[in-house]
């Protein structure tokens, strides 16, 4: 058993129970409320016993606030006050119940509490149990057979000026709780149940209510029962171990505040097979990951590598000579600046054979071609006559009186007009080149 599935187990006990807890102490709380307004509104004891009417007319002005208060609570099944015998009439007061299923709560006799004695806990242990108890205390399930219901109490003293005046109730549809319970389950099998504070069965699924678990079954639950009427808890990562007809289980348990135990209980075996179950889950999404990061891994290097071997190609292009090859990557990460600076390297370097293929082959006075190109030219036209394709004609300017130009005007005026025949002589050729 590991630790992770004990706290885990403690932790939905925690829940569950806590859900239980909400519910009992509104209880608990109506029936204060509902004690206080009845100690703030009540005269006096002289009066209560002077006044055989006072009775009746203080149970009537608490009748409304008592009946709205069960209607708001949650469960509830009936509401009472109950004066006490030594005060005024053994029948005092008042009890409003409604039925299963019913919605108005409807006006009962109240129960003569001189026709039994007080140690009869079955029909009038609610009363003097809570007035000698002193406080508000929770009756154990039972059976109901005026309204059908299986109930459970919680019932509140009132004293007054050191005088005990009676007891204020309500009673809950135990099946209101014992459905909360049933709805609790863990692993495939595992699910809730309730005792008493002395391991007394209140409610649990295959075992009758009433049973004591520590002679159960010829003692499979003593160890466990015997844990469940201290004051010890589960908690952390700690559970408690029982066997259940020849089952080894683990349990976890809290007390509510009604002094009964909640016990979440599942089989060891379902607990350590959703714990492989888990390993297992663990493992595929860790098997998962890893292939998804293989995957990344993949494309990262892929985008990284491609661009390295665009500019590999394309450094060798450029080293034969061939400058119209560019990279492509225009990623904004460190490749795409190398790509981008390579292309502008390239630029400037197409810039500069062109400015000195311009000086190699062009004249610097008038910017046609010079003596160079046209000796280039002429190696290719012997090339084309070789090869049978002589698609070319040859022209030749001269110009005339240019010395005569220099005497009279100077040589730089001389080699302006040497470059407005140029000039010329160039836009009749590219002209003619446009037509053709």
């Amino acid at each position: 058993m590991t630790a992770d599935a004990a706290q885990a187990m403690n932790l939905l006990c925690t829940v569950r129970a806590e859900k239980l807890n909400r519910i009992l102490s509104e209880i608990m709380l109506s029936t204060e409320t509902l004690k206080n307004y009845a100690r703030a509104e009540f005269e006096g004891v002289e009066k209560l016993q002077e006044d055989a009417s006072y009775a009746k007319a203080f149970s009537d002005k608490l009748v409304g606030p008592a009946v709205s208060t069960a209607e708001n609570t949650q469960g509830a099944v009936a509401v009472y006050l109950r004066f006490s015998p030594e005060l005024t009439d053994s029948q005092s007061g008042f009890f409003y119940s409604r039925e299963r299923g019913g919605s108005d709560f409807e006006k009962q006799i109240p129960t003569d509490l001189s026709v039994y004695d007080k140690t009869d806990t079955e029909h009038v242990g609610w009363f003097y149990h809570a007035k000698e108890n002193g406080k508000g205390i929770w009756m154990d399930p039972y059976f109901n057979k005026n309204i059908g219901v299986q109930m459970i109490s919680y019932v509140i003293p009132i004293y007054k000026d050191g005088y005990f005046l009676g007891v204020v109730g309500l009673d809950i549809n135990f099946e209101y709780l014992q459905e909360i319970v049933s709805e609790t389950t863990v692993y495939r099998t595992g699910y809730a149940f309730l005792t008493s504070d002395t391991a007394k069965v209140v409610y649990h699924k295959d075992i009758s209510n009433g049973t004591d678990l520590e002679t159960y079954n010829n003692g499979e639950f003593q160890d466990f029962a015997g844990l469940l009427k201290q004051e010890q808890e589960s908690s952390g990562d700690t559970l408690y171990s029982y066997i259940y007809n020849g089952v080894p289980k683990n349990a976890s348990f809290l007390s509510l505040v009604n002094g009964m135990k909640f016990v979440l209980t599942a089989p060891v075996s379902e607990i350590e097979e959703n714990l492989n179950q888990l390993i297992k889950q663990v493992i595929i999404q860790m098997l998962f990951i890893l292939a998804v990061a293989v995957c990344i891994s993949i494309c990262v290097t892929r985008k990284l590598v491609k661009p390295l071997i665009e500019l590999n190609t394309a450094a060798q292009k450029i080293a034969n000579g061939d400058l119209d090859v560019l990279p492509t990557c225009h990623s904004h990460d460190e490749i795409g600046t190398l790509s981008e600076s390579f292309r502008q390297t390239v630029a400037h370097l197409k810039h500069y054979i062109d400015y000195i293929n311009n000086l190699a082959y062009r004249d610097l006075l008038t910017g046609v071609k010079n003596r160079t190109a046209y000796l280039e030219a002429g190696t290719k036209m012997d090339e084309m006559i070789r090869l049978k394709k002589p698609e070319f004609a040859l022209a030749v300017f001269d110009v005339n009186n240019l010395k005569a130009v220099n005497d009279a005007l100077g040589h730089e005026f001389g080699d302006v007009f040497k470059r407005a025949d140029s000039i010329m002589y160039e836009n009749k050729t590219e002209k003619k080149k446009a037509k053709s």
